[in-house]
């Protein structure tokens, strides 16, 4: 059958780039209500990343956590504008467009990573395993793909797509409990060593090749 010969190999992370830091971020020690973070295109072709919905999900939560985005495209001054709509302009930072050498310092200085996807286009979810990778918890919709990746309860929480209140919820949760965020961070780093690094993709790509090969002998 069709299904005997389909594989499922996951992408992998480079572990090595994408890390904690070794000590506390230098900028702990000025935060009071914590950071919260997303990166993704903010473009028509990805209107489905949820940005409106996690901006949103910010006048829900404490006056003293901040939304640091990351990403660019043909939306973003739309967003932006919404920001200021709701009143959460002075708590809300757009990076625009991130640098491949910057991005890895951009994940590990945040202490929650959203992930608000709104629909089954987000097939798998590269930048919550990248920020998991760099120890960060994080709260993604409840889809299909982000499911391999998001392990609830485990390294974050998984939230109905769209639901602002359950991701305010579990957002202000981590932040309001930093053992259990720390928890979940570190386990969240260690399932990227048991499943997603690029060594594991390979050998898993190896071990299709061989399969492959045998069943033609």
């Amino acid at each position: 059958s069709l299904a005997d010969r389909c594989y499922e190999l996951p992408f992998g992370v480079d572990e090595k780039r994408f890390a904690p830091y070794l000590t506390p971020s230098p900028l702990s020690f000025i935060r009071r209500g914590g950071s919260v973070l997303f990166v993704g295109g903010m473009d028509t072709a990805h209107a489905f990343k949820g940005v409106e919905v996690v901006l949103r999900a910010m006048t829900q939560m404490s006056q003293n956590v901040t939304l640091t985005l990351a990403g660019d495209g043909d939306l973003r001054h739309g967003y932006e504008k919404f920001a200021r709509t709701l009143g959460i302009s002075s708590r809300v930072k757009f990076l625009g467009r991130v640098s491949d050498a910057e991005l890895p310092d951009v994940y590990r200085s945040a202490d929650v990573f959203a992930f608000p996807s709104s629909s089954d286009a987000e097939a798998f979810g590269l930048a919550a395993l990248e920020a998991q990778s760099s120890g960060v918890p994080v709260v993604a919709s409840d889809l299909p793909g982000v499911r391999t990746v998001v392990a609830h309860g485990e390294t974050g929480f998984l939230v109905p797509p769209s639901d602002v209140n359950a991701l305010a919820e579990r957002l202000a949760y981590l932040l309001d409990h930093p053992d259990v965020r720390r928890a979940m961070g570190k386990r969240a780093r260690e399932r990227v060593f048991e499943r997603f690094t690029w060594e594991k993709h390979i050998d898993g790509l190896i071990e299709i090749y061989q399969k492959v090969c045998a069943s033609l002998s």
